[in-house]
């Protein structure tokens, strides 16, 4: 399972399968891939042997005992360097041994997928139907960002340019800080997307200083398919009761805000975003 996962997340993150994985003798591969190499002349396929260990239930590291005769291994395959995908962390000598393959030529080149630089592909790139297929009960507690549209849609910081979208994978979100008149429509005149802390209070103060008042919403909550659904709802209510109160700009950023967040929360909804969600004591007109 592990070889076959490694197979399709490497295609989708650009690699060509030249030779899956199989069953039987595989002359220490689990599969070869390759990329396109661009240079200035030529373009040419540049072919990785790729190495398979699944040491998670164990959480041993994948050591010198485990890879051998890496560059005859490579060699024989015709490839040009080596590609370890790993559920578990390389040992430091196997590194040291990669490494000095690599300065003395005898490895064109090698790259390491262990179990954080994976995840951090997930969170990244948003391969949301790979997490369903083969981890379909972490799923839910994960949460991978999804390209709905095709494209990743990127929701940042308006103070420090931190994407907010991919923290709010880590439980690292934000706020949504609206600047509100107290002198007449426009109410709501603009929304600001902020980190926590310090960012949060930067815009706070900003928005105090120039006399107006200020409200916020938690991103975190707006991550949670219910609260997201709700808070949508009401959004719309209020435009429907009084669209005035709210600014072009401040109407067209809150837009901004529900399609970068859909690619977190159309999901299935998990027992704990119910469960959060009956905390909030907000029940009245979802059916349930």
């Amino acid at each position: 399972m592990w070889e076959l996962f490694a197979r399709d997340f490497l295609a989708e993150i650009g690699f060509v399968i030249e030779i899956g994985p199989g069953r039987g003798a595989d002359a220490g591969r689990d599969m070869v891939v390759s990329e396109q190499m661009i240079g200035r002349i030529q373009t040419r396929a540049y072919r990785w042997l790729v190495s398979c260990k699944h040491y998670a239930e164990s959480k041993k590291s994948v050591g010198l005992a485990d890879e051998t005769s890496i560059t005859d291994r490579v060699r024989h395959h015709s490839a040009d360097g080596f590609i370890g995908f790993y559920s578990t962390l390389p040992s430091a000598a196997l590194v040291e041994r990669l490494h000095q393959y690599a300065n003395k030529g005898e490895l064109g080149g090698y790259e390491i997928f262990d179990a954080k630089k994976i995840e951090t592909r997930f969170i990244d790139t948003g391969m949301s139907k790979l997490a369903l297929r083969y981890f379909p009960k972490s799923y839910g507690k994960m949460r991978p960002i999804q390209k709905l549209l095709g494209e990743l849609v990127e929701l940042r910081c308006d103070v420090c340019d931190a994407d907010i979208l991919r923290r709010s994978v880590t439980g690292k979100s934000g706020n949504l800080v609206w600047a509100m008149s107290s002198h007449g429509p426009p109410k709501y005149k603009e929304l600001f997307v902020v980190c926590n802390g310090e960012c949060d209070r930067q815009v706070q103060e900003r928005i105090r200083s120039s006399g107006d008042y200020n409200s916020w919403e938690s991103i975190a909550d707006l991550c949670n398919p219910i609260l997201y659904l709700k808070n949508m709802l009401t959004y719309m209510n209020q435009l429907h009761r009084a669209p005035s109160e709210f600014s072009e700009k401040a109407h067209s950023r809150m837009k901004d805000v529900y399609v970068s967040l859909a690619q977190r929360t159309l999901r299935e909804v998990t027992k704990e975003d119910f469960e959060r969600f009956k905390d909030l004591r907000i029940l009245d007109g979802i059916p349930h």
